[in-house]
């Protein structure tokens, strides 16, 4: 994969990302209260499945050159026209800066991860198995990917009564039975990868808020006489100054009135989790494959070429490579042509990117030239005896034999690079 493709491939899911950010903010609060927190806490998962999507190969759809059909790029043109239409060399610093940016956004999460469990002072295991910390504020929390911890506040055993903290134990318990501590690494990876989308920051909070609220009630289903006592342990909390990026904790930007409100809706049924729960998967699945069907086809021109006209051409000095096939309509036809390719060579000689100039008759030699172009490597141009990348301009001929009948003589598609 050359930076243009990477490029191509970070635009396009940072569009379907988008796009479902969009779709997902209006539903959170219907599916809510249609069908309860946890049905809206899964509707996020259409974020990452719009972009899995994008990034699955595109359908493939097989079309014979013939006049009036015009391949105007390949494969990687067919994506975005500011990566497709880019020199090499802007495309490599473009993705240099991602990789850049990537990098100290996953180092500053990895920083509010430390920074949050720094403040918690010296952490003193207790007898029931969770520890203890020194501070109070933003606990208790749960962290820890691989190994799961809960941390209480310092007051944990005056400030709440025995059965809020059971309550309390309870909810980081059902964060780690849930998954959510994985679901929040797959968020801060995301955060990282996509680190220039703001939108993708700006509801990173209200994805919590959600995971809060399924939790809530997962909570209130297996304890439905507790509800006072559970608002009663909200009110009793103090917010934390710090985020916790991988881990759950109950006082960081989490709105109390929301949660204490759901305490005094009915516990949805089953019935109704159920139906949410389809409706989410159908939607899910319609967004995936909806992302999906709207990517340009892969088009995968059909250029084999007729009985006796296999042979291969001589390449010129500066090319290696394969020459282009004859497509086996304009054989059958008897039509001759010519394409010019502007291409895009790497300092190694790859080919980084192909533009039709121009082709005579238009369409129907586009495809076997540019299938064979990206298969081509060329001599690269010299400056200061160093090998750099630059643009060439590849002529290629077709010319039917003189018999025309396709047999004997070999049609030939003769590359003659000039620069």
């Amino acid at each position: 994969m050359n930076a243009a493709d990477l490029l191509n491939g970070i635009i396009e899911a940072t569009i379907a990302i988008t796009l479902a950010l969009l779709l997902v903010l209006p539903l959170r609060k219907p599916l809510r209260d249609a069908f309860g927190a946890g049905v809206a806490y899964k509707a996020w998962v259409m974020v990452p499945i719009a972009m899995i999507a994008v990034l699955l190969p595109a359908r493939t759809v097989a079309t014979a050159s013939s006049p009036g059909f015009h391949v105007l790029g390949t494969q990687s043109m067919s994506l975005p026209a500011l990566a497709g239409a880019m020199p090499a060399q802007g495309a490599q610093w473009l993705c240099g800066i991602w990789l850049a940016g990537m990098l100290l956004m996953a180092l500053r999460l990895r920083w509010l991860e430390r920074s949050f469990r720094h403040s918690l002072g010296s952490l003193h295991r207790r007898a029931d198995g969770m520890l203890q910390a020194e501070v109070s504020a933003g606990l208790p929390a749960v962290y820890g990917l691989w190994r799961p911890t809960i941390v209480v506040p310092a007051d944990f055993d005056l400030r709440y009564s025995g059965e809020e903290r059971r309550l309390m134990q309870a909810h980081e318990r059902s964060h780690v039975a849930s998954g959510d501590l994985l679901v929040n690494a797959m968020v801060a990876v995301l955060r990282s990868l996509f680190w220039f989308n703001p939108l993708l920051h700006a509801v990173a909070r209200r994805f919590r808020h959600d995971q809060e609220l399924a939790c809530d009630q997962r909570v209130i289903s297996s304890h439905p006489q507790s509800r006072r006592s559970y608002g009663e342990a909200m009110f009793k909390t103090q917010l934390a100054a710090r985020p916790l990026p991988l881990g759950c904790h109950w006082g960081y930007g989490h709105p109390l009135k929301e949660r204490i409100a759901m305490l005094k809706q009915p516990i949805p049924t089953r019935a109704r989790v159920l139906t949410g729960s389809a409706l989410m998967l159908a939607l899910s699945l319609g967004v995936g494959l909806t992302a999906w069907a709207t990517q340009p086809a892969q088009e995968q021109a059909k250029s084999q070429v007729a009985p006796g006209a296999t042979g291969e051409p001589s390449m010129p000095e500066d090319v290696q490579g394969t020459p282009p096939l004859y497509p086996k309509l304009a054989v059958d036809q008897k039509l001759s042509g010519k394409v010019v390719l502007l291409v895009d060579v790497a300092a190694d000689g790859r080919v980084t990117g192909i533009v039709v100039e121009s082709s005579r008759p238009a369409g129907v030699f586009d495809a076997a030239a540019i299938e064979a172009a990206w298969q081509w490597k060329f001599k690269p141009n010299l400056e200061s005896g160093k090998a750099v990348a630059g643009r060439v301009r590849v002529p290629v001929d077709f010319r039917i034999p003189a018999n025309g009948d396709g047999a004997g003589e070999k049609p030939l598609g003769t590359p003659l690079a000039s620069r």
